[in-house]
This record gives C-alpha cells, structure tokens and sequence, in this order.
C-alpha cells in the first residue's frame, strides 16, 4: 500500500518532487566537497612541511663572517634545539636574473618576491618535482616553481640567464617543483635550483651575496627566538617560523570556507522549502487524513505516508549529489594541490559520505518535526479540511478605498503578504540569505581593491605610481640607505630627462631587535623608514606618527603581545647600539603578518645595514591611472619594476580576489538557478491553493494576465521586503564574517560596500530571475477553469 501511495505521489507533482531532488543534490555536492577540501588542505598543510623537513625557525644570515659564531651558540649555547643543519644561497636582484625568449632576453617578473639561488639536494627546505619525487639536476639545468615559471611564460626546455658579478650563465629550465619553503608568493621569497657545481661556480664570484640560512628543530619556537634575538650576532637579518608558513598556505582554506557557507545557506533554504511543501501537502490532503484516522490509522502510521515520499526523495538527491561530489572534491583538492605536496586523498571520501549520511539525518528529524502538527488535528476537523466553520478576529491588511490610484494586481499582491505574512516567509528567508551570499565575495573583493587595503601594505593610493629593483646590473641588492638614496636620485635625474617631473620616497626596511628593560621581543622586529617627502599617507588608530629621533610607531599586534602601551620607552638595536625611542602611536597592517613598526624619517641609519627595500613611491602630476603610467614607464624604462596599487596588493595576498572575482559571475548565476527554483515551486504551490480564488476572479470579469500581474507583484514585494530585510544581515556579515577573516592577515579593516553594486545591480539580477521565474509558472493560470470555484470554502 505503502510502495501505491509513493509512486501515485511522485507521479502526481513532478516538478515540485523534481525541484526538491535537484536542491538536496545541489546541497549535498556544495557541502561534502567543501568539508573534504577543509580536512585534506588542514592536514596537507602540516603533511606538507614535515614532508619537506621545513624547520620550525629559519634564521637567515649574510656571509659567513659569523658562521662559525651562530654554530657555536647552536651547539652549546642554546636551549632546546634538537637538531639543526644550514643551506647556502645566494641573493639575486631582478637585475640578474633575464627570461630569453627567441634568444632575447626580457626582464624577470619576480612579483614582488625576493630571488635565492640554491644547489639541488639540501636537507632541510627540500624541493620536490611536480609529482613529490626528490630529482637531481645537471650541469646546465635548472628547476623553478609552477608560479615563476608561468608569471614569465617559460616551459620545460625553455631558457634563463643568471649573472652573478661578472660570471653569467644560460641555464635550461628542466622541470618544474614543489617548494614549501620559497613556493608561495606570499611568503616574499622564491628559489631557483641548480646544480651543485654550477652553484658553486656562481658562489666563487667575489660579487656574490652568499646567505647562510640555519634550520632549527625545536619544540620551544617562541622561547628559542626570544633565546636568539638576546644574542649579539650583527648579521642575522632574519628568522622564519614554521607556524608563519603553515600561516602563509592557510589561505587556500578561504574559497573552501565560502564555498561551505554557501552549502550550509542551501540546505537551510532547502529545509525550509520542504517544511512549506511538507505542510502544504498536509494541508491539501486533510480530508485523506482525516479519513485514514477514522478508519483507524495511528498518527506515526499517517506520518509514514510522508516520510516516506521525502525519504525517497532526500536519499536520491544525497545518492547523486555523493556522486557529483567526488570529482568536485578532486578538482578542489587538484587546484590548492599544485603548490603543495598531499597524502592520497581518495581515503577522504568517507567524510563526503559522512556529510551525505547527516544531510539525510537532518533533513528527514525536520520533516518529522513538521508533521507534529497531524497529532493535534481530529478525524472530524481533518475531514473539514482543517475547518472549524467558524472564522472571526479581523484580519489585517489594507482596504481598496483606501488606495484607490494603486492599481488592483498590485492591491492585491501587498495585501496578500500583509494579511498573510506567515505563508510568504519561507520565501523572505530564502531571497534574503541569496542576496547575504552574494554580498560576502562582492565585499570581499570591494575591500581589496580599497584605498584603506594600499595602506595597509605601507603605499600611498594617490602616488602616480610605484617602482621597485631599481638597481643597475651588476650593482646587486642594495643594503645601505646611502645606497638606495642614490639610486633613486639616479631614477629620478633619467626620469626629468624623459620629461617626467617627479619625487620619490623610499621605504627601507630592516629587521632590528627592540627590547624593553631587557626583555627582548619575540622576534626581531620589521621596522620601515619613509625615505623622501610623503610622509602622511600612513594612518594611526591610536596616537600619532614618530616625527622625532627618539620617537618609533609599533603595531597593535606587537604591543599587545609584548604587553607595551603607547608612552613606553624601548631599546632598538641599531648598529651595534642600543637606542631609545618613545612610542608615540599604534597601528594596524599586513607588514610582516601585522608584526612591524615604523621609525621616525629623521633617524640616521646609514650604519644599519638594510634587510631591502619596500616599493618606492613615485610623486608627480599626471592625468594617466596608475595603470596606464606604469605601462608607459615600463617602455621608457624596462629594467625598472613598475606597477600601480592593485597589483601591488594582488602579489602579497596571493590572488584571492582574483579567484573570487572569477567566482562571483558563476556563483550569481547558481543562486540566481536556485531561487528560480524555489520561485517556480513556491508559485506553482500557490496557484493549487488558490485555484478557487482565481477561478471567481475569472467568473466576474478578471483576465488572465491581470491575474498573472497580481500573482507577479506579489512576488515583487516579497523580494523588495526581503532585501530591506538583508540589509542588517550584510552588515553583521561583514563584522562577524569578513572582519574576522580579514584580520588573519594581520590587520583591521573596514569592509568596504559600494551600494550601487550589492543594493542595486546585483540584487536587480536576482529580481529578473525571480520575476522570469513567476511568470513561467503563472502559466498554469490559463489551465484553471471557472467551475474550481467550487473548490473555495
């Protein structure tokens, strides 16, 4: 009886059944494939890392006039370090390094990222090829990352220059790989292996700028630094943690964290589209109901009627979204995948199967929950199909004589939703979290394309434009003020000559030890000095920017960290000598994961040797974008890097708008499906509730399309209601979402919201789609004939 009852049900509303099937599959492929790429990225992170013995610090030292210094304090002097090994390279300018293509040779995009050539076969740091196997490399050969090799357009057999000093070399690009430690450009480094006697070669030039890179295994990462940052060694210029490159690859995380946003929204929105049809359905068959008690049925065997039909239906829409998941979750995994080294992920697919079985679970305990309402209906006011025969309080709405220049449709349609509010919610609540969803990713991309985001990394928006690597070949990096200070005098003379008129300030940076009555802080701090006249483009949250010799800026993370306020006096190391400086302001950026501070312009530091430079900002009067002037001073000045604001801030956060802006289009138009779906449902729903209703309409005179209207508008103020509605949302999803997501990175940020984009365009397709899909499904109003008034109560 049972097996009849379920097939006349399916049969008998195929395409409200078929809508339901397509959600729950839709949901199930969003939500399993999103938590399966979470687990495997979360655990390929550290998997990564001990696969290529990345250590837990990296300290980077010039030259090796304190090797034998550091080893030393390594083996005797340091506490807790297990084991330790050093890697040598050499530091690399953009200057020596040249793609050849056609045997030409063009500039090497280096994308802000910081060059090291290092021999194949190290211990620690290990590169690995594109399917995680160890290789070796010949004389001649060289092996570079996915990333530098397609940002220069270079393939596997395709060819480099390297010049070190005077001795330069052609190398042949072997193969691509795999390096956790220098792979990302996030991290500001990059790495370009070779073999052991070509590196060799290169390193026996005297211009050659060797640095020692030490890795420590320690279980005490921030003791051990504090330990390091107390000794006196001059030619330390860095230390790298383990947890600052898990934190560098945790930003694959991000896509797969929206995209399970996105999966959780649909089920929500796919359980409250079952309960309306659930209770719809209940509704209509009342007098079946009714019956089925009379003649004996107990409750939980009248649920089963239903339970039944949504059993079926959520297990086959689970079946093939499980299915439709797998390939989704390879292809999510394959794309994070290509910069990281993974376990074999098809052991994963249990938590695919997981995520299924608890779609299923949750979808079928509230389709139970909804049914509760049978137990309080009797046989008797079951049969009256769910009618007492007695109706009184007033209703509220509004009256037609009241309103007599608002047409009929539209009358009709607002006080359908005000006299019967309950029945449109489901709906308020679906458009609403649709146009939530698409506000995350538009601000997400708003925010970093904002002028707050450039000064966040340390650049003045309204500079005409940016240069960096402005050194001339054979000049190396450079590592002293008086050094950078001529160059860029040097740039601007050859700009004058080229008929550009402009000034520029230079923001070195050096990584320095600051302490506070002897304590050292966790880590040598990223300290930056603005070089040049612009020196107020920079933004404080509390006090104000150093301005005398004794007066430095520390950024929130640092104070809060160390537990310093603004007022305190601390000790920088400067050339060999401890300096005091007062804080005088505190400010949040993305500077060294939001760890930096800012010394004051006037401050001396010809003797502190430079860890590099920060971009250049290039001052002048101009009618051209940022863009269109960086590509001109490109073709009038090819060994400069230069580049405006927004590739600026695209190289350090790693692309993610760039993929979620080739998200957004493909996301609106899935939303823009899914709630067709549901308008189409919910209207075809609608029209069987409503059958005597239209059908007297007809019988006094109303056409058919005026019946449309009415059934049109009615939607319309359903979605205009809801998008007042998804106004505060958005906002409370910018503070407690994005805020939050933003502020990993290292700073706080206002999340920018350009109203014309996420109250107007992209709200207005979403009500194209809904209105299309109201009019597609209000054709069935032609079908209902004047005699389904006798259905009306």
């Amino acid at each position: 009886m049972l097996y009849r009852i379920l097939k006349k049900d399916l049969l008998r509303r195929k395409g409200v059944n078929v809508i339901l099937f397509l959600f729950i599959t839709i949901a199930t492929i969003f939500l399993s494939s999103s938590v399966n790429n979470i687990l495997v990225v979360s655990s390929a992170i550290g998997y990564y890392m001990e696969f290529s013995r990345v250590p837990d610090v990296n300290i980077f030292v010039k030259g090796d006039s304190e090797k034998e210094k550091v080893k030393e304090w390594l083996d005797d002097g340091a506490e807790d370090v297990k084991e330790y090994g050093d890697i040598r390279m050499i530091a690399l300018s953009d200057q020596n390094v040249k793609s050849i293509k056609n045997g030409k040779k063009k500039k090497y995009d280096t994308a802000g990222t910081s060059i090291y050539l290092a021999a194949a076969g190290m211990d620690y740091c290990k590169v690995f090829d594109m399917e995680g196997k160890p290789f070796s490399l010949k004389k001649g050969e060289a092996a570079m990352t996915r990333d530098a090799m397609e940002r220069n357009h270079l393939g596997a057999g395709d060819k480099i220059s390297i010049s070190v000093g005077k001795t330069e070399m052609d190398l042949t690009v072997s193969r691509q790989m795999k390096d956790a430690a220098f792979g990302s450009d996030m991290s500001g480094m990059n790495r370009i292996i070779v073999s052991e006697e070509d590196y060799e070669t290169f390193r026996k030039d005297e211009k050659a700028e060797n640095i020692r890179m030490f890795c420590v295994m320690t279980d005490k990462e921030t003791e051990f630094v504090k330990e390091l940052n107390s000794q006196d060694f001059s030619t330390v210029l860095n230390t790298i943690s383990k947890s600052a490159y898990k934190m560098i690859y945790s930003f694959d995380m991000i896509m797969a964290a929206l995209l399970i946003l996105i999966g959780i929204c649909l089920i929500l929105i796919a359980l409250l589209v079952l309960r309306f049809t659930l209770v719809f359905t209940m509704e209509e068959e009342y007098r079946e109901i009714g019956i089925m008690k009379a003649v004996g049925f107990r409750n939980f065997a009248v649920k089963k009627v239903y339970l039944l039909k949504y059993l079926v239906l959520v297990s086959a829409g689970t079946v093939a979204g499980f299915a439709a998941s797998i390939p989704v979750s390879r292809a999510m995994v394959d794309s994070v995948s290509r910069n990281m080294i993974m376990e074999d992920s098809s052991s994963n697919l249990w938590v695919n199967f997981i995520c299924s079985g608890c779609i299923v679970l949750l979808v079928m305990l509230f389709c139970y929950t909804s049914t509760g309402k049978l137990d309080k209906i009797s046989a008797i006011s079951a049969i009256r199909s769910g009618k007492t025969g007695e109706r009184f309080g007033r209703r509220t709405g509004i009256r037609l004589n009241r309103r007599g220049k608002m047409s009929v449709p539209m009358f009709l349609g607002l006080n359908d939703i005000l006299t019967h509010m309950r029945r449109y919610l489901v709906l308020m609540i679906t458009f609403c979290i649709s146009f939530v969803l698409i506000t995350i990713p538009l601000n997400t991309i708003n925010t970093m394309r904002s002028r707050e985001m450039v000064v966040k990394f340390a650049l003045d928006p309204d500079s005409a434009v940016y240069v960096r690597r402005i050194g001339n070949a054979g000049e190396g990096n450079y590592r002293y003020k008086d050094d950078l200070l001529k160059g860029m005098q040097r740039v601007k003379q050859e700009m004058k000559e080229k008929g550009y008129d402009a000034e520029l300030t230079g923001i070195p940076f050096y990584f320095l030890k600051v302490s506070k009555n002897g304590t050292v802080s966790d880590q040598k701090l990223l300290l930056l000095q603005n070089l040049g006249q612009n020196n107020d483009y920079l933004l404080y949250d509390k006090g104000k920017a150093p301005r005398l010799e004794n007066e430095i800026a520390l950024s929130e993370a640092v104070l809060k960290q160390n537990k310093w306020n603004i007022g305190d006096w601390v000790d920088v190391n400067i050339g060999g000598k401890a300096e005091k400086f007062i804080i005088t302001g505190t400010y949040t950026d993305y500077m060294q994961m939001g760890q930096s501070g800012r010394l004051n312009p006037v401050i001396d530091m010809k003797e502190e040797m430079m860890a590099d430079y920060w971009n250049i900002l290039v001052d002048m009067k101009t009618d051209k974008t940022q863009k269109e002037l960086a590509h001109d001073l490109k073709k009038d000045f090819p060994s400069y890097e230069w580049n405006d604001a927004q590739s600026l801030v695209d190289q350090n956060v790693g692309g993610i708008q760039d993929s979620l802006a080739k998200l957004l289009m493909p996301m609106t138009g899935l939303l823009c499906a899914i709630i067709m779906l549901i308008t189409a449902l919910m209207e075809k729903l609608f029209i069987v509730r409503e059958k005597g209703e239209i059908a007297m309409m007809k019988s006094v005179g109303f056409g058919n399309w005026s019946i449309r209207r009415w059934q049109i508008l009615r939607m319309v103020w359903v979605v205009l209601l809801s998008m007042i509605a998804a106004v505060p949302m958005s906002l409370l999803s910018n503070r407690f979402m994005l805020r939050p997501i933003f502020a990993i990175m290292g700073a706080n940020v206002k999340i920018q919201v350009v109203p014309w984009q996420v109250y107007g365009v992209y709200p207005g397709i979403l009500m194209v789609g809904i209105i299309a899909a109201t009019i597609f499904a209000t054709g069935k109003v032609k079908q209902i004939h004047i005699r389904e008034m006798n259905n009306i109560e």
